[in-house]
């Protein structure tokens, strides 16, 4: 089994080799009862924007082109491409930004584009969740909010080999990257006048994980101004990548760490400002660097390059890498000579607290790895750092069907990575260090079928392209694909009721979310409060209209979605007599009489305008206009 290489900050978990028959295309669909939502309720993410933070896109793919061969983006942000950083449109002063514009005479003209996803992984997560599906003609693989409009962050880069006539990329990420990306979608968002949904679809295990790095406190800030913002708990579930114990003072104990992949692994452990533990570092080849004297203060910083391939920094609170606010320091060392058996031999000189620390190695996940922890070793506590801020949306994955056919016709499955309704392997559990709970719900990941470029490295292999698909889809698992099905489907929630507040947003995916006999008895730390449920959420948003902002018994019904581009839903606190609906010319177009029963009137077949409507319940009229779009 083999993955797609990436920087071990960023998740990008495919697996690209398997075997079994699998009917294409909509399992997961049917799975989180999106065809249910799709049938009562006719959403599409119209009006509503999906802003995604991660790899690119591939803009030329027919899911992110309209019926009328205009693109659905409204702004790409390069921000790995800086030669338009200091452009008239370009006030953040890195990267370049392409307006839809540019991007619709980008697709008239063809040549170069103006801005790649060479790896894939952006350019099939956006398609699960807003892809159209018209790179075949039965539309087999459309995206969940699929006129949802786009606004793309091309934040990071995955390194890969060169492949057919593409060159070798080298990998990029820059935290100090993401303040400036929120700031951009928060501008744009408020330019566009619409409602919208993140996904930051990067993030992986280190760091504080108690929700105070100085990133978490952003997306915070970023919430709190009204934009539902989702990240995935991360791939670094089902291995020993993570270690506590609580040490009494004068105790030593040995951390083991094994080293069993080539290139850097890094050890980041952290623990009460309070506290103060001596360090020792044994190498595979017995010579012991150190002893280190602890930082004496939360401003004292010991950085060290120890060679043999060790790089040492042990930091106060007020100093540590992440400029987290909870009071702990951090020990972090990269180990990027060869390969064994490292010791972290700590002391605890002095425990002021509670003498407890929590350890993490990356990269280290499952059946990928075999970096590890083989002393002190504790399940859970693997989440992505982004994820424990307490207002993100953070989804994991579980496991629906394992199992595809590719272009070959070759049958194949997923082995050993959980049965179908079980978590995914590599799913990260909880808790945050701090003792939250820190995931939300789960969606099904295993797997999906996204957009594919066909100058990918995705595209690269024939076993992850999937039959009937022209070519233009292929798989797509892991939280990489959990946390965009999820996204799509609060774009759906949101063009239902577009004043939701992110607050409401997360509470009713969590209420909503579904218990089984695998989920057990929720919450919990591994399925959060148990497995998405488009159906369940979108009618508790349905149950919600109106009935705290709208006074339905003395203005009459509430028509909603408002503008509407197929049918209009009726939520009244009476059965009408009759509801009249004329166009601008004052033609009645469509009439129900008597007592209308009705929840939802077709209008897909009317042309865009404005209408208005006259509804009888009982000695009153009430007249509400309704905007109708393509």
């Amino acid at each position: 089994m083999k993955k797609i290489s990436a920087h071990f900050l960023v998740v990008s978990y495919i697996f690209l080799f398997a075997n079994t028959l699998f009917s294409q295309g909509t399992a997961a669909r049917e799975e989180v009862n999106l065809d249910e939502v799709y049938n009562q309720y006719g959403l599409t993410g119209e009006g509503v924007i999906y802003a995604m933070l991660d790899r690119g896109v591939d803009y030329r793919h027919p899911d992110f082109i309209d019926e009328n061969g205009n693109t659905r983006i409204a702004y790409i942000f390069d921000m790995i491409n800086n030669t338009g950083a200091n452009a008239p449109n370009n006030p953040y002063g890195v990267g370049t930004i392409f307006a839809q514009e540019e991007i619709n005479a980008s697709l008239q003209t063809g040549g170069t584009p103006l801005s790649t996803d060479r790896g894939g992984h952006g350019t099939a997560t956006t398609g699960i969740a807003a892809g159209n599906g018209t790179g075949t003609l039965d539309l087999a693989f459309q995206g969940v909010a699929p006129k949802a409009t786009l606004i793309i962050v091309k934040l990071v880069q995955d390194a890969h080999p060169a492949f057919g006539n593409q060159p070798a990329q080298s990998s990029f990420y820059n935290p100090a990257y993401i303040p400036i990306a929120l700031q951009f979608v928060s501008d744009k968002v408020a330019e566009l006048n619409m409602p919208s949904v993140t996904l930051m679809n990067i993030g992986s295990v280190g760091g504080p994980t108690d929700g105070t790095s100085e990133i978490c406190r952003t997306l915070e800030d970023f919430i709190a101004g009204g934009h539902t913002f989702v990240c995935g708990v991360g791939d670094d579930g089902g291995a020993a990548n993570h270690a506590s114990a609580s040490i009494a003072e004068g105790e030593t104990i040995t951390l083991e760490v094994n080293k069993g992949q080539t290139g850097t692994l890094r050890f980041d452990l952290w623990y009460s400002e309070d506290d103060r533990f001596d360090v020792s570092v044994e190498l595979p080849n017995g010579t012991v660097l150190g002893p280190y004297t602890s930082p004496q203060g939360p401003n004292v910083a010991s950085d060290i390059n120890l060679g043999s391939g060790v790089f040492y920094a042990h930091r106060g609170a007020d100093v540590e890498f992440f400029g987290a606010t909870s009071n702990t320091r951090e020990l972090l060392i990269d180990f990027s000579g060869s390969n064994g058996l490292y010791k972290v031999n700590l002391k605890a000189t002095s425990i002021g607290a509670s003498g407890i620390f929590h350890a993490t190695l990356n990269p280290s996940r499952h059946g990928s790895s075999s970096n590890y922890f083989s002393t002190y070793a504790v399940a859970g506590y693997n989440l992505n750092d982004f994820t424990t801020a307490p207002s993100v949306i953070s989804p994991g994955d579980y496991v629906h069907n394992n199992s595809w056919t590719d272009i070959n016709g070759v049958s194949r499955d997923i082995t050993g990575e959980g049965e179908s309704g079980e978590i995914w392997a590599g799913s990260s559990n909880g808790p945050t260090f701090d003792g939250r709970l820190g995931i939300d719900f789960v969606s099904p990941g295993e797997v999906l079928f996204g957009a594919y470029a066909p100058d990918s490295y995705y595209s690269n292999f024939d076993f992850n392209i999937v039959a009937n698909s022209d070519r233009m889809y292929g798989i797509q698992n892991a939280v990489s694909a959990a946390a965009p099905l999820t996204t799509g489907v609060i774009a759906l929630m949101l063009q239902l009721n577009p004043n939701l507040t992110p607050t409401e947003v997360k509470s009713i995916l969590q209420s909503t979310a579904r218990m089984d006999s695998f989920t057990g008895s929720v919450p919990n730390e591994t399925f959060g409060y148990g497995k998405i449920d488009a159906l369940a959420a979108i009618t508790a948003v349905e149950n919600s209209l109106g009935i705290a902002e709208i006074d339905i018994e003395n203005n009459g019904p509430v028509f909603y979605p408002n503008p509407v581009s197929d049918k209009v839903q009726i939520n009244s606190s009476k059965i009408p007599e009759s509801i009249v609906i004329y166009n601008m010319q004052g033609q009645v177009i469509h009439q129900e009489y008597p007592k209308f029963a009705k929840n939802r009137i077709e209008m897909s077949n009317y042309p865009a305008g404005i209408y208005f409507t006259k509804v009888k319940i009982g000695e009153k009229s009430f007249t509400h206009k309704i905007i109708k779009k393509d």
